[in-house]
């Protein structure tokens, strides 16, 4: 797989889902449902050490899965990606497999991004998802929104200063059109 794919353009299938739903108990667990969730995953067999994937061509793939300890007695999921033998939380959609990031070459988006562009997805995250504005650095800095801390919201309001700070000195940047395609994961 080429290096200009991001883990925000496919499918993720996450243990921790999993677990917080209770599907990795000591005895088996069916769920007939997934399409639902996971497009292409048309049955799921769970249990505490293994998931039995079907996916929509009939084809099926087993993932084991290893538990971490954690502080106060409780444990912590995690599957083992079948071509590489590591632990990982989530596993990605390829049609008929699941597979780790690292073994598909996939990146995060701001991995792919310089200095100044990351600092851009940032002040974009913070004005779109923490102070539930149109994520744009031409316009003033938002009211609070309901519900927020006064003192959460200053502290952002002197973070997304920081950042916007300098990428209004810069015209590539005033002037882009917001792509809100790396905020928002599929």
């Amino acid at each position: 797989m080429t290096r200009h794919h991001t883990v925000e353009n496919f499918q993720s299938f996450d243990v921790h889902d999993l677990h917080r739903v209770g599907a990795l108990e000591d005895s088996l667990v069916s769920f007939p449902w997934v399409s639902f969730k996971w497009p292409g995953i048309v049955g799921l067999k769970t249990n505490r050490w293994h998931v039995d994937v079907e996916f929509r061509g009939g084809a099926t793939q087993r993932i084991s899965l290893v538990w971490t300890r954690c502080h106060f007695g409780r444990g912590r999921p995690w599957f083992i990606c079948v071509r590489c033998d590591q632990r990982v939380g989530k596993l990605y959609n390829m049609g008929a497999s699941l597979t780790c990031r690292r073994c598909l070459g996939l990146w995060y988006a701001s991995q792919r991004r310089g200095a100044q562009s990351r600092r851009y997805l940032q002040a974009l995250k913070l004005r779109l998802l923490r102070l539930k504005d149109i994520a744009s650095i031409n316009l003033p800095i938002p009211d609070r929104p309901k519900r927020m801390h006064r003192r959460t919201y200053e502290r952002l309001c002197r973070r997304l200063e920081r950042l916007e700070q300098k990428l209004r000195q810069s015209k590539r940047f005033m002037s882009r059109e917001t792509d809100y395609s790396p905020l928002v994961p599929k």
